[in-house]
């Protein structure tokens, strides 16, 4: 099935589409000139943090598990960078003779918080799909190799995973990561910024790795990237066997964690969090979260346009925790025709706790509710 070639007009202005917040020459510039450092350290540490040593400090001090073994992680993949980098030159080999991928590629997409890493976790313990796991950040540059090398020393299977995150970190070298730094290769390294199109060389980069993928696992592939809600459509026209399954959550729960993560991950509620769009940035650090979290839900309601519902499932949170077999068949079904036992899965499977709850001061707490109230009644 192929993926829809015309642009259609936005259901507000019956203007063409034109995706927001595309890089700038004057962005690109500064990405090209960022130091060799830098960008080494980029594919281990995220260049959108404002403080990466406040960061550290919370983790280590206030953070979970996964979050200190992420540091290991990326203190590791520093480390493995040479091996990395001759590794990168049969990586290249696997490339040049890949063909373009025949089976399903699914996505796990949505706003920052929305609930996308407990849907990818389910997803991937239950559906016969290959995913990339913490072994592959490791070795950025060539994952395949390192699947192939050092596969054999994971502990578990996907079997083992348990559910747990720390905002998308997890712990074993076996389980699930977002692989962040394959999509940098073809999308730039600012993860903030809504791409405006992918460069001929780029979708036949993306095609060639994900053909490489399925040739190396033979199963078809699913991978969480949230910032494909704002640019599935690009992808949709460079994978046509790409499928899309996009959060929504409550907007109110959505703010109040947007809210915690930027006072967690930057220590300052005034910084965003992910991806903001074009949307204006408000003085009050409530009013502007609230202004994300809005442009996100819009923008994949205008995806869901462009690519049309067969390809890109908008899921809701909410009813994902209380039926996850259900949403796990339907997705099995949809996008792998593949029959699943969902009374089976029920019993192995049962509902889960929604995150659906004040965790914030009261006081703030209202003022959220105050100003999504006020900014949805336009």
């Amino acid at each position: 099935m192929s993926a829809k070639k015309t642009v259609v007009p936005t259901p507000s202005t019956g203007k063409p589409l034109k995706a927001a917040n595309s890089p700038s020459a004057e962005h690109l510039h500064k990405e090209g000139s960022k130091s060799l450092f830098r960008r080494l350290l980029h594919k281990f540490i995220p260049a959108n943090f404002d403080n990466i040593f406040g960061l550290t400090k919370r983790l280590l001090v206030e953070g979970e598990p996964a979050g200190r073994v992420a540091m290991v992680y990326s203190l590791a993949g520093l480390l493995l960078t040479p091996l990395d980098m001759f590794l990168q030159l049969f990586e290249k080999r696997l490339y040049k003779s890949a063909t373009a991928p025949q089976l399903p590629q699914l996505f796990v997409c949505g706003a920052p918080r929305s609930g996308t890493t407990l849907t990818a976790q389910v997803l991937i313990k239950h559906l016969p799909v290959y995913y990339f796991n913490n072994l592959t950040s490791l070795f950025p540059r060539s994952p395949i190799m390192a699947l192939k090398l050092f596969g054999w020393m994971m502990r578990g299977t996907k079997e083992d995973i348990n559910f747990s995150s720390f905002y998308g970190r997890t712990t074993r070298l076996s389980f699930p990561n977002d692989a962040l730094y394959l999509w940098d290769r073809w999308m730039g390294y600012d993860r903030t910024v809504i791409p405006e199109s992918i460069p001929n060389s780029k979708q036949d980069a993306m095609r060639r790795f994900f053909g490489a993928m399925e040739s190396f696992s033979q199963q078809a592939s699913l991978n969480k990237n949230n910032a494909l809600n704002t640019y599935a459509h690009l992808v949709a026209e460079v994978l046509p066997n790409a499928f899309f399954i996009c959060l929504d959550r409550d907007p109110l729960y959505l703010i109040q964690s947007h809210y915690s993560a930027r006072k967690f991950i930057h220590g300052n509620e005034k910084v965003s969090y992910g991806i903001r769009g074009n949307v204006p940035a408000a003085e009050d650090p409530i009013e502007d979260i609230c202004r994300q979290v809005l442009f996100h839900r819009e923008k994949i309601r205008i995806e869901q346009q462009l690519i049309g519902e067969d390809r890109f499932l908008i899921l809701p949170y909410e009813d994902f925790c209380q039926r996850p077999a259900y949403w796990v068949g339907l997705i099995a079904e949809k996008f792998l025709q593949v029959e699943m036992d969902i009374a089976a899965l029920e019993k192995v499977l049962p509902p889960f706790k929604t995150t659906n709850k004040r965790k914030i001061d009261e006081a703030v707490f209202e003022k959220i509710e105050q100003a999504l109230s006020r900014l949805t009644m336009h």
